[in-house]
């Protein structure tokens, strides 16, 4: 029973940190990759669920306590498998500012920017703040906007 409830406790905690590893930017993100990211975040709440299960009645026939840390890592396992734990490492963008290039004092000459003009008005969206957050929800006149990076 140990051995089993080890095997769960590795595959759980595999399925839930495989995301996390493929999100990491200083890897390559393969389409493989990428699939395994996704298949793995996909499997976590089903395979969570039913290996805490599994690991309840082997915790209430053995009653080991390791056992019952093994059923504990489980849980955090199944609970991580529920929720974007990815909105905690790559933040949204919230709060921002708009300002004229300026006003806007922490842009330098060779920075690189994503440039958007509709209708006569601009927009310009320094990299290196998308770099971070990936995207950023904007309006320029009556038109949504979606800038990633």
């Amino acid at each position: 029973m140990k051995k089993l409830l080890l095997i769960l406790v590795i595959f759980n905690v595999a399925l839930v940190v495989t995301p996390l590893v493929v999100a990491i930017p200083f890897i390559t993100q393969t389409p493989t990759l990428l699939a395994a990211g996704h298949a793995a975040r996909s499997l976590a709440p089903a395979v969570s669920a039913a290996s805490a299960l599994l690991a309840v009645a082997i915790v209430v026939r053995s009653r080991s306590g390791w056992s019952w840390l093994a059923l504990a890592l489980i849980l955090i396992a199944a609970a991580l498998s529920r929720v974007n734990y990815l909105e905690w490492v790559f933040a949204p963008a919230s709060n921002t500012e708009i300002a004229a290039i300026g006003q806007f004092g922490d842009i330098r000459d060779d920075d690189m920017v994503i440039g958007v003009v509709i209708g006569g008005e601009s927009r310009a969206y320094p990299v290196r703040y998308l770099a971070y957050h990936h995207m950023l929800n904007d309006r320029l006149g009556a038109t949504a906007l979606l800038p990633t990076y």
